[in-house]
């Protein structure tokens, strides 16, 4: 067997699954890849199971749930994403940019006027109602928006983690055995059962005896909390998703994730396997 440094994402993501056994039914790991704009990048964007066009309007928590369930590599980029906070979040597009995505944006679409991305960033998306901005409601008339005051969305914001500035062209999401080149992700993202992410975190903290702490709010919680924070402060983190996710995303209710650097799933697989004995998964009721 392979040191975990050694692994590579497809056989990583094998060993994941098999510490579960066949009798448990697993969402399978999402591998992330962030392609940099560029000429001298060292990967080019991969081709997906369907065109950018044909993914129009999709939002990127909606593109990980089609790789994770569907096994689709899905390519988002600027001019296809569905939701500007993930724009945002994933690189994309300037978080202060003044004008609206245009064209089909699964997010916007339900506003009576589609926000730009420095409508979001300003925070008046998330206090349409206190902001005087109830163009950009979800819900008619009486949306509350997602924040009572438009300064409790600003520190909602803020707290936030977005790759900033624009540097990305693309984002990628794949299930290892589905693309045909080898590419190392950036993120691996997990949907799991709250005891399959008991396992895994047991594992993961199996060699260091560290502590897991999940930094949420219930807003970007893929693109952000699971894809961005991740990846700039390279560390392992969780969310129980957001309102988009759910709602636009269909993520199913009994779900929640776990978002991390390629290095730190190869260290989760490792300390799973080498920790069954002491947390055998068998004995985990229904």
């Amino acid at each position: 067997m392979k040191d975990n440094s050694e692994m590579d994402f497809k056989e990583a993501s094998k060993r994941f699954v098999a510490v579960f056994g066949e009798r448990e039914p697993l969402i399978r790991p999402v591998g992330v890849k962030l392609i940099p704009k560029g000429r001298g990048r060292e990967v080019e964007v991969p081709k997906g199971t369907r065109s950018i066009e044909e993914y129009q309007g999709v939002p990127w928590c909606e593109a990980v749930r089609i790789a994770a369930t569907k096994g689709e590599v899905v390519v988002i980029t600027k001019e296809n994403v569905g939701c500007p906070a993930a724009a945002i979040a994933l690189g994309l597009v300037d978080q202060y940019q003044k004008e609206p995505l245009g064209g089909k944006r699964k997010y916007t679409d339900l506003m009576a006027e589609p926000a730009a991305p420095a409508d979001f960033t300003n925070g008046l998306v998330y206090a349409c109602k206190d902001s005087g901005n109830m163009q950009f409601a979800l819900f008619g008339n009486d949306d509350t928006g997602r924040y009572e005051t438009l300064g409790a969305a600003l520190k909602a914001v803020s707290g936030m983690k977005a790759i900033q500035p624009a540097i990305m062209d693309a984002a990628v999401a794949y299930q290892a055995e589905n693309l045909d080149l080898d590419l190392k992700p950036d993120v691996v993202i997990l949907a799991l059962k709250p005891k399959q992410a008991l396992l895994a975190i047991q594992g993961y903290n199996f060699l260091s005896g560290n502590r897991f702490e999940m930094s949420t709010i219930g807003i970007r919680g893929v693109c952000a909390d699971l894809t961005a924070q991740p990846f700039i402060e390279q560390k392992l983190n969780g969310s129980l998703f957001c309102l988009g996710a759910r709602a636009l995303g269909g993520w199913e209710g009994n779900l929640l994730g776990l978002g991390m650097p390629y290095s730190i799933f190869q260290q989760m697989v490792s300390g799973m396997e080498r920790s069954a004995t002491g947390f055998p998964y068998k004995a985990y009721p229904e």
